[in-house]
């Protein structure tokens, strides 16, 4: 197998992120490419790179995830399919082997994925198919034994170096596997934060060594400008939170410094069978309890099959742009059923001056004599349902204008007792009205 070249090399790839960083720092580049694994613990200063250690498996790389995934949809096909072997078949195993290297790249931002191959072969006379559907987490259970054994390295890298988890600044990912969201996930729990991956691990190494040689040529390098999500985005499902079951698990799709575009899709399911409903809430943030992000939109999505005998499947789809507009797209899989909701500025939403701008927005709207402080001091669940308020507000006046008068004159009472909940600070009865709310709001902008 052949590697992507000495500690030295791969350590350059730290370089894009940090070229003139006057402190020390202790970076872990991590380079899981086709064919190879590396790790390596590096200090950077002031553009100088020093190879504390480095470690490895040269028999591991996403050819073996390749070739996992490949045994697994050979047997599905022998026992679904037809009692026939495909990797017997020098033809059927070329074809079959590029559809599953597809697969697992589709699957690191897809939650499922299906192999289509057209006459895969020919059994006694006749034409044979390939049409199976792989979800994400099968694929994640084959390749898990394996992962581990990098995180293995990874701790016999900081062994070397005489260094803690703790004591690492950043982690960088180099090659094309790390894309992975297994890998991420299983390095981010080892060594307790989320790995850098602004830059494309595919390019990092080259972009990083012309970056160490305009250092050594004297060129004045500056930082390479890369637009990433500064926070993290994702949707309040059922969880688990600091060992407590709730409903409000903030489950994460887009991590922060992500680079853009970005897309990613998780599947999740319903809480019992035959559920007609659920709540698409989007979050952005780090915490895992959505009390303490900030919510930046919503929907309902309506009409599930009812008569379901299991909790149906939700795919939720997120699709960030460069100007960082965010399009979040919930389907029930057996139905197709699906609902689509746009957000503007996701990125900036929630800057510092917006944040402020909020602040003054919901004095207003709630009639606080001190905007900053007050709402400052006010519970962060209690604040977050107040910024959805606002926000609902804003949505239903817009409406009202336009609707009958029955409905403008429902939506003004349900907007009145929401206002006196609010100032009640009865986070029950807010949770009601806004329910009842949205879903005034929700048909009339069907109508």
């Amino acid at each position: 197998r052949l590697g992507a070249g000495s500690p030295r090399l791969r350590a350059a790839a730290a370089l894009i992120y940090e070229p003139n960083s006057a402190e020390c720092e202790r970076l872990l580049v991590y380079d899981l490419g086709g064919g190879t694994f590396d790790v390596s613990i590096v200090q950077i200063e002031q553009g100088v790179v020093e190879v504390l250690s480095s470690h490895g498996d040269t028999q591991l790389g996403g050819d073996d995830f390749d070739k996992l995934l490949l045994d697994h949809v050979c047997e599905r096909f022998r026992t679904e399919v037809a009692d026939v072997e495909l990797r017997d078949n020098p033809a059927s195993r070329s074809r079959l082997l590029q559809a599953v290297e597809a697969a697992k790249c589709r699957l690191s931002t897809n939650a499922y994925t299906t192999l289509e191959e057209a006459f895969i072969m020919e059994h006694e006379g006749q034409p044979l198919n390939l049409n199976l559907t792989i979800d994400r987490s099968e694929y994640e259970d084959l390749i898990q034994p394996l992962v581990q054994r990098t995180i293995g390295s990874v701790d016999d890298a900081l062994a070397d170096a005489k260094l803690l988890a703790k004591n690492i600044d950043k982690v960088i990912l180099v090659g094309g596997s790390t894309r992975t969201p297994l890998v991420q996930d299983m390095l981010a729990e080892q060594l307790g934060q989320t790995p850098h991956a602004a830059f494309d691990p595919d390019l990092c190494v080259a972009m990083g060594a012309a970056v160490q040689g305009g250092l050594i040529a004297g060129v004045d390098v500056g930082p390479v400008l890369v637009d990433i999500t500064p926070h993290t985005l994702g949707v309040r499902c059922l969880g688990a939170v600091n060992g407590l079951e709730t409903d409000r698990c903030f489950s994460r799709l887009i991590q922060r410094n992500t680079s853009l575009p970005a897309t990613r899709s998780e599947l999740y399911y319903t809480c019992v069978p035959g559920q007609e409903a659920v709540l698409v809430d989007v979050f952005q943030g780090e915490n895992d309890d959505t009390s303490f992000n900030e919510r930046i939109g919503g929907f309902r999505l309506e009409g599930l099959d009812d008569e379901a005998d299991e909790n149906s499947e939700i795919l939720v789809h997120f699709d960030m742009d460069l100007n960082g507009t965010l399009t979040v797209t919930a389907v029930e899989r057996a139905t197709s059923l699906e609902r689509q909701l746009t957000i503007d500025n996701a990125i900036t939403r929630f800057s510092a001056p917006n944040v402020d701008d909020a602040k003054q927005r919901l004095a207003a709207v709630f009639g606080f004599s001190e905007a900053a402080e007050t709402v400052d001091d006010l519970p962060a669940a209690i604040r977050e349902r107040m910024e959805r308020a606002e926000q609902l507000f804003t949505k239903a006046s817009r409406l009202a204008s336009d609707s009958p008068a029955d409905d403008a004159a429902e939506i003004a009472e349900l907007t009145k007792q929401l206002k006196v909940a609010v100032e009640r600070r009865e986070e029950a009865k807010m949770d009601q009205l806004t329910e009842k709310l949205e879903d005034v709001l929700f048909y009339l902008e069907d109508a």
